[in-house]
């Protein structure tokens, strides 16, 4: 497990009253030191950390880290499972705590595929997702979830409740989780992974998928996983790891952290996402990509560019002396107009102009194709105007029925995936 070094620790109030729940919290507190000793919270108290903290901050679009400099305060709680009305209640009584797994609720999320092409312009696939932890403790400056880190501790009940949600779910074969943190820096005193991968080894259709930037895997080496667990890696250049997704694995640790799962006969991914155009990103790319595959052979691969931003946020989160100034000032042109106060103005998603997104995912497909032939490429909720851009020949799929990291029935044994 990483080290964590927050000013706080919150208990909530539910912890105590489940022994599973203390012991595992007792196994993580040994790798973390606050500047205050843990204090236990109920939930209005939790409601009012919240506030004075401002935490709410993390659902006004993907507004950054803030330059954080310190570990994120952690909440350690559980699921409460309330019924709709009931939650409901809960939330208008505590409206701070309606986001980032506060509420004791978010077990399971619905990705909307149509929603996302509607609302912001992206080709997706519909999926549920599963998460028990909320927050990140790689300070990646793109990114919001890093101010606090919610870790729910009643995975037993967790795992009681995955039989139900999969049989009613016949038409999803791939559970991704978690992207809502990076699940594998907490372990293995979390146990989360054994539990998860031993679940779903048992499972004859439906597979498992673990989403990290981390190299912390040796506990996944010796897990009886029967080839049911998928581990997807970002990757991304030396610079953008350094630079950008402070406290990270470098690129070439990430590298070789995938290569070691491989060889444990996991099934591995690569999303190189977001890609950020640093100054001289195509040099960096492409030694990046040369690297990953000459060492590593993924079954599939997602592009994505650096996105959900917009100008001002752009500037604020990252040192703009880093990126190439022609999408700088790309990006300054996109959104020098008065905003009309909606979501995803003006360009859906996307901050870069579709040209310049072009320039990129054209530079990665001609170079992951100098290494690798046959991998199939997707990209992660693009324009259907990107896809177009691209052949079949060229991706070894289409928008139409494709492949990706995390859809749906991307799993062993599609045609469209790599054996």
């Amino acid at each position: 497990m990483y080290p964590i070094r927050p000013r706080n620790v919150y208990v909530h109030h539910s912890v105590p009253g489940k022994p599973e729940a203390v012991a595992r919290m007792r196994r993580m507190m040994a790798c973390i030191e606050p500047d205050q000793p843990p204090v236990i919270v109920d939930d209005a108290t939790l409601n009012e950390i919240s506030r004075e903290k401002q935490w709410d901050r993390v659902t006004r679009w993907r507004t950054g880290q803030y330059r954080r400099t310190r570990d994120p305060d952690v909440v350690f709680h559980t699921y409460a499972w309330r019924e709709s009305a009931h939650q409901a209640a809960f939330e208008e009584r505590y409206p701070q705590l309606r986001f980032g797994l506060l509420s004791g609720r978010g077990f399971v999320g619905f990705r909307d595929g149509r929603a996302l092409l509607e609302e912001r312009g992206g080709i997706c696939q519909n999926a549920h997702d599963l998460h028990s932890a909320w927050g990140c403790l790689h300070a990646c400056d793109y990114c919001n979830i890093g101010e606090f880190l919610t870790i729910h501790l009643n995975l037993e009940e967790m795992i009681a409740r995955l039989d139900p949600l999969l049989d009613a779910n016949a038409w999803l074969q791939l559970y991704k989780y978690d992207n809502q943190t990076d699940q594998i820096t907490l372990e293995p005193e979390y146990g989360a992974s054994e539990l998860m991968v031993g679940y779903f080894a048992r499972r004859e259709r439906e597979y498992l998928m673990l989403y990290t930037k981390s190299d912390n895997v040796e506990h996944l080496l010796n897990l009886d996983h029967r080839g049911h667990t998928i581990i997807s890696w970002t990757i991304s250049s030396e610079t953008v790891a350094r630079e950008i997704e402070k406290n990270s694995p470098s690129t070439s640790a990430r590298i070789q952290a995938a290569r070691r799962c491989q060889e444990a006969g996991y099934h591995v991914r690569a999303r190189f996402s977001p890609i950020v155009p640093i100054e001289g990103w195509r040099e960096e790319n492409a030694a990046m990509i040369e690297d990953y595959l000459t060492h590593v052979r993924p079954d599939v691969i997602t592009m994505d560019t650096l996105a959900l931003l917009g100008y001002d946020r752009l500037t604020a989160c990252l040192d703009a002396g880093l990126l190439d100034p022609e999408y700088v000032d790309a990006c300054r042109e996109m959104y020098a107009g008065e905003s009309p106060g909606k979501p995803y103005w003006p360009a859906g998603k996307q901050m870069f102009p579709h040209e310049l997104r072009l320039q990129i995912l054209r530079f990665f497909v001609e170079q992951i194709r100098r290494f690798d032939l046959d991998v199939p490429i997707s990209f992660c909720d693009e324009t259907p105007e990107m896809w177009a851009e691209f052949t079949r020949e060229e991706l070894r799929q289409g928008p139409d029925r494709y492949v990706c990291t995390c859809g749906p029935d991307s799993v062993p044994g599609h045609p469209l995936l790599r054996g």
